[in-house]
């Protein structure tokens, strides 16, 4: 008897550590949280009125809390890994909700969000503080698989589908972050990101709208600048030959990254796709710790050496030459862009589309498919709205914060 009830206590204890070690294990578990820096109100205040001028939102009367997060979230693969983060909380909380910021693309990960500490300089991360700072907001920005801390083959780009769990398994964390320090922060969620994070936003808010956990309601959303249409639209954009200088690298530095996430996350060779010195400077480029200036500098050197004026298909092999023509959906890559459409749906809560009309980089095509589609869908003015800029003279990086002024104002 005394054996039995033994037996049973132990059995009981070893579930229970199980279940707990479960738990720990699960998406959307804070794993660690450090401060890391502090933007007071009157540096915020002049940050603002030196970006945003006349146009500012408000003003702050506290100073923001900006926090290092570390997170249970999933792989490429779909296996339980830790990634990183960024959370920003005003001192006096932000009864308005969260804001989950998604960032746009880069290979240095010294750039990702969790690598800030609040200094002043020009980047994406200050640009989405600013923006969203003010208001009573709180901010999340994941850094993404392969990114920040996370030490994997690659970051998959461009998988916004894979990407979109990563700031979806920030949201309990950066809520948690405020609960340790008795801070109110509102339940309305808010969705954005800006360029590659467009489109990781987008498929953030469907997946978000899947799910029946009212922590997960999402409130409204904005897709900036994002690239939707990856296996039309886009394809269509990075395989345009008539292009200058600017434009040609920028199609090598985007299918490049491409190319090399497959290859470190799929096993393609690299060979497949680029001749032999773009195929060696791309295996040599993007290991993240090479930043993104010096990578496309690096493709232009290359690329002049190769003779390619300005040419993608002087650059590529033959057979993805053919694969690009036939849009092979056989070929890995315009399989991954296929398996990465996030159009094609019907956003059930407020969502505003914003473009630059004259985008080089992203093709604001993206934007017309995406809003022109759902329109057919039956999605209604009162639920999506498109916002379009236009102003020559800025381009892809300084429409930035406009893009996000129009997301703050559509949240507010």
């Amino acid at each position: 008897m005394v054996l039995q009830t033994l037996r049973n206590f132990l059995a009981t204890l070893a579930f229970a550590a199980f279940a707990v070690i479960c738990s720990f294990a699960q998406p959307g578990v804070l794993v660690s949280s450090t401060k890391v820096g502090t933007i007071s109100a009157a540096d915020f205040n002049q940050r603002l009125k030196k970006l945003y001028g006349e146009a500012s939102p408000a003003e702050i009367d506290g100073s923001l809390n900006l926090y290092k997060v570390t997170y249970r979230s999933l792989d490429v693969n779909g296996k339980s890994t830790i990634l990183s983060g960024l959370v920003v909380i005003p001192e006096n909380g932000a009864p308005n909700g969260l804001i989950v910021f998604n960032h746009g693309t880069m290979v240095w990960r010294k750039a990702s969000p969790s690598m800030y500490r609040g200094e002043d300089k020009d980047s994406e991360v200050q640009y989405a503080i600013l923006a969203f700072g003010s208001g009573g907001y709180a901010i999340a920005m994941p850094d993404y698989i392969g990114l920040g801390d996370h030490k994997a083959n690659a970051h998959p780009f461009p998988a916004s589908v894979v990407n979109a769990r990563a700031g979806i398994d920030l949201i309990r964390p950066a809520r948690e972050i405020a609960r340790r320090g008795r801070l109110t922060v509102g339940r309305q969620l808010f969705i954005t990101g800006y360029s590659e994070g467009g489109g990781v936003a987008m498929a953030q808010t469907r997946l978000l709208e899947q799910m029946s956990n009212p922590d997960f309601r999402v409130t409204a959303s904005a897709p900036l600048a994002g690239p939707y249409d990856l296996s039309g639209t886009t394809i269509d954009f990075l395989s345009n030959r008539n292009t200058d200088q600017v434009g040609f690298l920028v199609r090598c530095y985007l299918i490049g990254y491409a190319v090399h996430s497959l290859s470190k996350n799929s096993g393609i060779n690299v060979s497949d796709y680029f001749k032999p010195a773009l195929r060696l400077t791309i295996n040599l480029a993007y290991t993240g710790n090479v930043s993104d200036d010096d990578i496309l500098k690096r493709l232009g050197v290359t690329t002049v050496l190769m003779r390619a004026n300005n040419d993608m298909f002087n650059v590529i092999t033959p057979r993805f030459k053919q694969v690009i023509e036939s849009r092979n959906q056989r070929d890995p890559l315009i399989k991954l862009l296929k398996a990465n459409d996030t159009f094609d749906w019907s956003p059930q809560n407020p969502m505003l589309l914003v473009a630059l009309a004259t985008d080089t980089v992203v093709d604001p095509r993206n934007t017309d498919v995406a809003f022109q589609t759902m329109r057919r869908r039956g999605v209604g003015r009162n639920i999506l709205r498109k916002s379009i800029i236009r102003n020559g003279s800025l381009n892809h990086l300084t429409a930035m914060p406009e893009s996000l002024l129009r997301a703050r104002l559509f949240f507010d």
